[in-house]
């Protein structure tokens, strides 16, 4: 009767084990030393039966499991996933593993595992196509206990400080007076008085040039327009724009075209030309917009 009820026993484990399949899977078949491996363990046709996944634990140095967590399907506990980390290279297999089948009182009746399954670990030196040693680093340096290059940069904010503290107290208030300004200019004032302040005998160069802006500042103050901007070419295109008669407008642009030739073109005027220019512009101002 004793030997029946083993038998009986053993058969019934016999039957629930080979209804129950456990399969795994990895997500590479070849990797690098320090990658993540996951491997994956399922199990199907689980159905009215308690399963129970152990946690795996590893005492070598050639592979660790960084973290492991368990498969869920509809609340019901379906597999377990783990981060298997290779620290050699090599061919390996995946780490031994069972899954407990348990009865109703959560005694193990049986254990399954899944077939092995093979992995390739590579070097990264082997894809750089060097397999030499690397240089070896220089050593670290280490702080020294007392932070001296802190304390001196300490010390110099401090004088820095009190340096410019002393500067603002030697500084000196000036006590400006208020200028009032009596007398007020008209364009034509100002343009005589500073073709009056002419130098007939500096350079060629910088009298013309302080000539053409004496006139088109006078232009521009006597009409807004902004004579001051504009090219002697624009002023010519623009004759509607200027308020005076032709033959003024004329001499006017003539003017200003002898004094581009002289600033830019480098003519060189005698003093008696000069003289003449300066009359003209004299004229023109006296002349114009009275």
């Amino acid at each position: 009767m004793t030997w029946y009820i083993i038998i009986l026993l053993l058969s019934h484990i016999n039957v629930v084990a080979q209804s129950t399949i456990v399969s795994s899977e990895l997500d590479t078949t070849q990797g690098y030393i320090g990658d993540v491996v996951n491997w994956t363990v399922l199990v199907d046709n689980a159905e009215n039966r308690r399963i129970q996944f152990p946690e795996l634990f590893l005492q070598n140095d050639t592979v660790s499991v960084r973290t492991q967590k368990l498969l869920y399907n509809k609340g019901i506990v379906t597999g377990i996933t783990f981060e298997l980390v290779f620290w050699d290279t090599g061919k390996f297999q995946t780490p031994e593993y069972q899954v407990d089948i348990l009865n109703d009182s959560d005694t193990v009746i049986s254990s399954i595992a899944p077939e092995p399954i093979e992995l390739t670990i590579l070097s990264l030196l082997t894809t750089t196509g060097n397999s030499d040693f690397r240089p070896i680093k220089g050593p670290v340096p280490v702080r020294s206990v007392f932070p001296l290059r802190l304390t001196v940069l300490g010390i110099l904010a401090v004088i820095l400080i009190a340096f410019i503290y002393w500067t603002w107290n030697q500084r000196i208030n000036v006590k400006y007076q208020r200028t009032e300004y009596l007398i007020s200019e008209s364009p034509r004032e100002k343009a005589i008085r500073r073709l009056g302040e002419l130098n007939i005998n500096g350079f060629a160069k910088d009298y013309y040039a302080e000539l053409s802006h004496i006139s088109r500042e006078y232009v521009e103050y006597s009409t807004f327009i902004r004579a001051l901007e504009m090219t002697t070419e624009e002023i010519d295109e623009n004759r509607n724009l200027f308020p005076i008669n032709d033959k003024m407008f004329a001499d006017w642009v003539k003017s200003l075209s002898i004094a581009d030739l002289v600033k830019y073109a480098r003519e060189i005027p005698d003093s008696t030309q000069m003289e003449l220019d300066h009359q003209k512009i004299i004229s023109f101002i006296e002349r114009s917009f009275v």
